[in-house]
């Protein structure tokens, strides 16, 4: 289908209709906001004078901070408009609870003690809008007595359990690494916001949808765990880059870094002697059972390490192949970014992001699915701090009255 003047109309987006309201600041309420705008939401981020804190978070290009360039903002709010409101003034609130009154939902990472205050709590907002979905990610979730604590992603992850099961035996337990609690709290807060869209549109009437980001990660994210414990009683520690419950099923060394290697079916195991010339020590009493053998992996493992060092990753992700045994190459940072795999998926793109009189060309991942009738895509750069603050409130009160109200200094 072509236009009058003959060019092809842009695909419609998924999401497209839905008017989405960011608060609260930080990564969880950006990365909701951020999945629903890419799809095609409207999506509002309300952000105090200085800006969200995420503008002031690196990594920065070239080294150089700048609240227009910091790596989490270009990332996480992309396709967004930004709206800047002081939520102190009564006046600026009341203008919240109206863009609330004509949007689909409210997400967001303020503390329900904060919303209470300003009046941007669910009973509050939902006056003026009965089918609104408000979804408010926190560390705890609402309704305990730890509802008002503080925390970050390494006390999500220490909190949750997952992080009894990461590191070394013997040594102190890891939390999980690159804010990976935040976000997994934004994904969730996303699908809350779609749902309890929907389920206004069926009749249901809109909600108050809490999450708690320990929660997700204890039972998403460490399921496998918590699972072995309510069903069998088990209770694993620590097992560093082994499982402690069959061999081998590990990362191993690799002439260039490491490799992970698992032989689950004898088959494999078979093959991975053969792929070694058939040593002798493949009839050590220890391997008969390969699902107790790793009661003596130290000892094990330095029969056939010394022949994964002598090759390089590539060269055993060939072998490996060429033989079906599993494997998985432990891929640097580097080597994600610059892989076949992205390219051919066309994951990388380019966004041209202004700061001052400054434009620069950043590059920046793209959407991790495909949708082959309403396709992600990038329709705004990411936003000047304030730059929407006119244009949404000429929307809700008209120009006149958006002019008046930025000259009184509420935005």
């Amino acid at each position: 289908m072509t236009d009058a003047d003959g060019t092809v109309p842009e695909p419609p987006a998924a999401l497209e209709g839905m008017r989405v309201i960011e608060d609260g600041g930080g990564i969880a309420a950006a990365y909701a906001g951020k999945l629903l705008a890419d799809l095609g939401a409207d999506v509002i981020k309300i952000e105090p004078p200085g800006g969200d804190e995420l503008r002031r978070r690196g990594p920065f290009p070239r080294d150089c901070p700048h609240r227009e360039r910091g790596g989490l903002h270009l990332f996480l709010d992309t396709n967004k408009r930004s709206v800047v409101l002081d939520l102190e003034r009564a006046a600026a609130r009341r203008l919240f609870r109206e863009l609330a009154s004509a949007s689909d939902a409210v997400i967001s990472s303020r503390p329900v003690a904060g919303q209470r205050r300003l009046g941007l709590a669910w009973d509050d907002l939902s006056r003026g809008n009965p089918d609104l979905a408000q979804v408010s990610i926190t560390t705890w979730g609402v309704g305990t007595r730890r509802e008002g604590w503080q925390a970050a992603s390494l006390a999500a992850s220490f909190a949750s359990g997952i992080s009894h099961r990461m590191g070394d035996p013997g040594r102190s337990p890891l939390g999980l690494p690159y804010n990976a609690p935040e976000f997994q709290g934004g994904i969730h807060g996303a699908i809350a916001a779609l749902l309890g869209s929907r389920a206004a549109r069926n009749g249901a009437g809109g909600q108050h949808v809490w999450l708690s980001i320990v929660d997700i990660v204890g039972s998403v994210m460490a399921g496998s765990g918590v699972a072995a414990y309510l069903f069998a009683g088990q209770n694993r520690s620590r097992a560093g880059v082994r499982m402690n419950s069959f061999y081998p099923y590990q990362v191993a060394p690799a002439k260039d870094g490491f490799i992970e290697v698992i032989t689950l079916v004898d088959d494999q195991w078979n093959r991975f002697m053969k792929l070694m010339g058939n040593p002798d020590w493949q009839h050590d009493e220890r391997l008969k059972n390969r699902w107790t053998a790793f009661q003596w992996a130290d000892e094990l493992d330095a029969l056939w390490h010394p022949w994964m060092k002598r090759r390089t990753k590539q060269e055993l992700w060939r072998q490996f192949a060429a033989n079906r045994i599993s494997f998985q190459p432990v891929h640097t940072i580097a080597e994600v970014v610059e892989s076949d795999q992205l390219q051919q998926r066309e994951f990388w793109q380019q966004v041209r992001t202004a700061a001052g009189e400054q434009t620069l060309e950043q590059t920046l991942p793209g959407a991790p699915y495909k949708f082959s009738r309403t396709p992600w895509r990038i329709r705004r750069p990411p936003p000047l701090l304030g730059a929407d603050t006119f244009e949404v409130l000429s929307e809700l009160a008209g120009p006149a009255s958006a002019a008046a109200l930025r000259r009184a200094g509420i935005g």
